[in-house]
């Protein structure tokens, strides 16, 4: 789940590098992209949620509450 994640975050990315007007912010994009890529690809794909949407996580419990 949590590739899944990462691998849309770097589709989106993608995309708002090809329609970026200025070189520097396609850039930017095109950097966040290369980031998502390497995030999705040390992912666990044992359905883990990224700890920014896990509600444990936000509430200060450990990285084991977003595996419930």
């Amino acid at each position: 789940m949590e590739q899944i994640y990462w691998l849309s975050r770097e589709r989106a990315s993608l995309k708002a590098a090809h329609d970026a007007v200025s070189s520097e912010a396609r850039l930017i994009h095109y950097d966040l992209a290369g980031r998502y890529s390497v995030k999705a690809r040390s992912a666990e794909t044992h359905g883990s949620f990224p700890r920014a949407i896990c509600a444990g996580a936000a509430n200060g419990h450990t990285k084991e509450a977003c595996h419930a």
